[in-house]
Protein backbone atom coordinates (compact mmCIF):
# COMPACT_ATOMS: atom_id res chain seq x y z
CA UNK A 1 0.00 0.00 0.00
CA UNK A 2 1.07 3.25 -0.96
CA UNK A 3 1.33 5.88 1.60
CA UNK A 4 2.41 9.22 1.08
CA UNK A 5 5.43 11.51 2.41
CA UNK A 6 4.28 13.57 5.20
CA UNK A 7 4.82 17.45 4.09
CA UNK A 8 8.54 18.58 4.90
CA UNK A 9 8.57 21.81 7.12
CA UNK A 10 10.63 24.69 6.76
CA UNK A 11 13.18 25.15 9.84
CA UNK A 12 13.43 28.56 9.21
CA UNK A 13 10.43 30.84 10.68
CA UNK A 14 8.69 33.64 9.31
CA UNK A 15 7.31 35.98 10.73
CA UNK A 16 3.66 36.85 10.23
CA UNK A 17 3.64 33.61 7.71
CA UNK A 18 -0.16 34.25 6.71
CA UNK A 19 0.32 38.12 5.83
CA UNK A 20 3.48 37.26 4.36
CA UNK A 21 1.39 34.97 2.30
CA UNK A 22 -0.87 37.11 1.31
CA UNK A 23 0.96 40.03 0.16
CA UNK A 24 2.82 38.15 -1.98
CA UNK A 25 -0.41 36.51 -3.66
CA UNK A 26 -1.56 40.42 -4.04
CA UNK A 27 1.87 41.31 -5.63
CA UNK A 28 1.32 38.32 -7.84
CA UNK A 29 -2.34 39.12 -8.84
CA UNK A 30 -2.61 42.35 -9.35
CA UNK A 31 -2.86 43.90 -12.53
CA UNK A 32 -0.88 45.91 -14.29
CA UNK A 33 -1.32 49.75 -13.86
CA UNK A 34 -2.82 51.52 -17.14
CA UNK A 35 -0.92 53.20 -18.96
CA UNK A 36 -0.27 55.08 -22.83
CA UNK A 37 2.05 54.22 -25.02
CA UNK A 38 3.53 58.38 -24.54
CA UNK A 39 3.55 57.38 -20.51
CA UNK A 40 4.92 53.97 -20.98
CA UNK A 41 7.91 55.50 -23.30
CA UNK A 42 8.64 58.13 -21.07
CA UNK A 43 8.99 55.41 -18.23
CA UNK A 44 10.34 52.72 -19.88
CA UNK A 45 12.38 53.56 -23.69
CA UNK A 46 16.26 54.16 -23.83
CA UNK A 47 17.66 55.51 -26.88
CA UNK A 48 21.11 54.69 -27.62
CA UNK A 49 23.72 56.61 -29.10
CA UNK A 50 23.40 54.40 -32.51
CA UNK A 51 19.59 55.63 -33.10
CA UNK A 52 19.39 58.85 -31.50
CA UNK A 53 21.67 62.63 -30.97
CA UNK A 54 20.34 62.32 -27.80
CA UNK A 55 20.84 58.77 -26.56
CA UNK A 56 19.37 57.78 -22.78
CA UNK A 57 16.15 58.08 -21.42
CA UNK A 58 13.01 58.56 -23.99
CA UNK A 59 11.17 62.25 -23.39
CA UNK A 60 7.71 62.95 -25.15
CA UNK A 61 8.10 66.09 -23.53
CA UNK A 62 11.04 66.44 -26.10
CA UNK A 63 8.66 66.15 -28.81
CA UNK A 64 4.70 67.07 -27.43
CA UNK A 65 3.45 66.59 -30.92
CA UNK A 66 3.83 63.19 -30.77
CA UNK A 67 1.78 62.29 -27.45
CA UNK A 68 -1.78 62.60 -28.70
CA UNK A 69 -1.04 59.65 -31.68
CA UNK A 70 1.03 57.75 -29.27
CA UNK A 71 -1.77 57.38 -26.59
CA UNK A 72 -4.21 57.51 -29.46
CA UNK A 73 -2.17 53.95 -29.88
CA UNK A 74 -3.17 52.84 -26.68
CA UNK A 75 -4.56 49.88 -25.35
CA UNK A 76 -7.63 51.41 -23.79
CA UNK A 77 -8.09 54.26 -26.52
CA UNK A 78 -11.21 54.28 -28.21
CA UNK A 79 -9.19 55.31 -31.72
CA UNK A 80 -9.53 53.33 -34.43
CA UNK A 81 -7.22 54.27 -36.98
CA UNK A 82 -4.44 56.31 -36.87
CA UNK A 83 -2.64 58.17 -39.96
CA UNK A 84 0.26 60.30 -39.57
CA UNK A 85 0.90 63.03 -42.46
CA UNK A 86 4.28 64.40 -41.67
CA UNK A 87 7.02 65.69 -43.48
CA UNK A 88 10.38 63.29 -43.52
CA UNK A 89 12.44 63.06 -39.74
CA UNK A 90 9.86 64.21 -37.79
CA UNK A 91 9.37 61.06 -35.14
CA UNK A 92 7.30 58.53 -36.95
CA UNK A 93 9.63 55.67 -36.43
CA UNK A 94 10.26 56.56 -32.62
CA UNK A 95 6.13 56.42 -32.73
CA UNK A 96 6.37 52.49 -34.06
CA UNK A 97 9.30 51.68 -31.86
CA UNK A 98 7.49 52.79 -28.82
CA UNK A 99 4.41 51.54 -29.76
CA UNK A 100 5.84 47.89 -30.58
CA UNK A 101 7.77 48.02 -26.94
CA UNK A 102 4.33 49.08 -25.75
CA UNK A 103 2.72 46.22 -27.41
CA UNK A 104 5.59 43.53 -26.12
CA UNK A 105 5.15 44.88 -22.47
CA UNK A 106 1.82 45.36 -22.01
CA UNK A 107 -0.54 44.10 -24.44
CA UNK A 108 1.34 40.78 -25.73
CA UNK A 109 0.45 39.29 -29.26
CA UNK A 110 1.63 38.39 -32.21
CA UNK A 111 3.00 42.03 -34.87
CA UNK A 112 4.13 42.15 -37.89
CA UNK A 113 6.36 44.74 -39.45
CA UNK A 114 6.66 44.59 -42.94
CA UNK A 115 9.57 46.88 -44.63
CA UNK A 116 10.10 46.98 -48.73
CA UNK A 117 12.81 45.16 -49.09
CA UNK A 118 14.73 42.34 -46.58
CA UNK A 119 17.97 45.29 -46.78
CA UNK A 120 15.80 47.68 -45.70
CA UNK A 121 14.88 44.83 -43.04
CA UNK A 122 18.45 43.53 -41.90
CA UNK A 123 19.19 47.55 -42.09
CA UNK A 124 16.46 48.33 -39.48
CA UNK A 125 16.49 45.48 -37.30
CA UNK A 126 20.09 46.36 -36.69
CA UNK A 127 20.30 49.74 -35.92
CA UNK A 128 16.69 50.44 -34.45
CA UNK A 129 15.24 47.10 -33.17
CA UNK A 130 17.88 45.16 -31.57
CA UNK A 131 19.58 48.21 -29.69
CA UNK A 132 16.04 49.03 -28.49
CA UNK A 133 15.35 45.43 -27.22
CA UNK A 134 18.80 45.56 -25.83
CA UNK A 135 19.02 48.81 -23.96
CA UNK A 136 15.51 49.07 -22.87
CA UNK A 137 15.47 46.77 -19.49
CA UNK A 138 11.95 45.61 -19.71
CA UNK A 139 12.18 44.77 -23.03
CA UNK A 140 15.71 42.64 -22.54
CA UNK A 141 14.01 40.98 -19.38
CA UNK A 142 11.16 39.79 -21.83
CA UNK A 143 13.62 38.77 -24.93
CA UNK A 144 16.22 37.21 -22.26
CA UNK A 145 19.36 36.85 -22.89
CA UNK A 146 19.55 34.52 -25.95
CA UNK A 147 21.73 33.81 -28.19
CA UNK A 148 22.36 35.40 -31.86
CA UNK A 149 21.93 31.73 -33.22
CA UNK A 150 18.60 30.73 -31.50
CA UNK A 151 15.97 29.83 -33.57
CA UNK A 152 13.81 32.17 -31.31
CA UNK A 153 15.48 35.39 -32.23
CA UNK A 154 16.34 35.93 -36.11
CA UNK A 155 16.00 38.47 -38.49
CA UNK A 156 12.94 37.10 -39.10
CA UNK A 157 11.35 36.24 -35.65
CA UNK A 158 11.51 37.42 -32.14
CA UNK A 159 9.59 35.45 -30.14
CA UNK A 160 8.72 36.70 -26.59
CA UNK A 161 6.37 35.78 -23.72
CA UNK A 162 2.78 35.63 -25.05
CA UNK A 163 3.58 37.00 -28.79
CA UNK A 164 6.14 36.73 -31.84
CA UNK A 165 7.02 39.58 -34.01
Amino acid sequence: MYAPAPARRSSVPIPNARAHLYRVLANAIRPKAVLTVSAWADEHRILTSKSSGEPGRWRTARTPYLRTIMDDLSLHSPTQRVVMRFCSQIGKTEVAMNWLGYIVDRAPSPVMIVLPTEKLRDKWVKQRLDPMLGETPVLRDLFGARRSRDSSNTKDIKEFPGGIL
